[in-house]
C-alpha cells in the first residue's frame, strides 16, 4: 500500500503543471519630497519564460488640483536572463506612448513605436529588479521604444532607510540622454531604492512601501 501510494504521489507530481514562484517590488513614489503616487512591479517566474508587469499611477496637484497625471503599465516576457517580448502603454501628460516588440532568431525587433530591429544576444529594459542589468552598455526603454547606451557607475555602499531600518546597501548610478537615476541594493542584490532628478530639475525618489 505505501509503495502503490508512493507511485500515486509522483504521478500526481507529473501531471502538476509547472510551479510559477512571484516577486513583488512595492514602491510609494516622491516629487520633491511629496508623496505623487506608487509603482508595482511582479515577476513571476516559471521554467520556460519569466513574466515582469510593471504598474505606475503618478498624480500631481497644485492647490488640490490635479496638475499632471502619469499611467504606464507593461509587460514583459523573459527568457531567463534575456526580453523576448515586450507590450507596453503609457500616458504621459498629454502624451501617449505604446511599444511592442519580441525577439526572432537572436534580434529584437520593435513593432511599435517604430519598426526597428536590433541585434543582441541578450536585450534588457531598464530592469532595476534584475542586478545583470548593471552590466548594461544600452538599454530598451519600455516606455519610449529608444534603445540608448547607458553609463553604470558603481558609488560604493551607502547608508539609507527602507521600511524604517538603517541599512547598508550598494549604490549605483545610471545616466543616459535625459536620465540620470541612482540604485541601491542590499547585499544579496535585491532592488531597495532608486533616485532620479528629471530633466525639468525634480527629484523623484521610490521608497519601498
Amino acid at each position: 500500500m505505501k509503495s502503490l501510494a508512493f507511485k500515486n504521489l509522483i504521478l500526481c507530481l507529473i501531471l502538476i503543471p509547472s510551479i510559477t514562484f512571484a516577486k513583488d517590488w512595492n514602491f510609494d513614489v516622491f516629487m520633491d519630497e511629496k508623496l505623487i503616487g506608487e509603482h508595482t512591479f511582479q515577476l513571476k517566474e516559471d521554467v520556460e519564460f519569466n513574466q515582469l508587469t510593471s504598474n505606475a499611477q503618478f498624480k500631481v496637484t497644485l492647490l488640490s488640483i490635479p496638475v499632471y497625471k502619469y499611467k504606464h503599465i507593461s509587460q514583459e516576457q523573459w527568457n531567463k536572463d534575456c526580453l523576448y517580448t515586450v507590450e507596453s502603454s503609457t500616458q504621459d501628460g498629454g502624451d501617449a506612448y505604446k511599444v511592442l516588440g519580441k525577439t526572432e532568431a537572436n534580434t529584437f525587433k520593435l513593432i511599435e513605436p517604430t519598426k526597428q530591429a536590433f541585434a543582441a544576444d541578450c536585450p534588457m529594459t531598464f530592469s532595476y529588479w534584475n542586478p545583470l542589468m548593471l552590466k548594461q552598455k544600452k538599454l530598451l526603454n519600455v516606455q519610449t521604444g529608444e534603445y540608448p547606451e547607458v553609463s553604470i557607475k558603481y558609488l560604493g555602499k551607502k547608508s539609507i532607510k527602507v521600511k524604517n531600518e538603517n541599512i547598508e546597501a550598494d549604490s549605483y548610478q545610471l545616466l543616459a540622454p535625459k536620465i540620470n537615476i541612482q540604485l541601491w541594493y542590499k547585499e544579496n542584490k535585491e532592488w531597495v531604492k532608486l533616485e532620479s532628478i528629471t530633466p525639468d530639475n525634480h527629484h523623484i525618489v521610490y521608497m519601498l512601501k
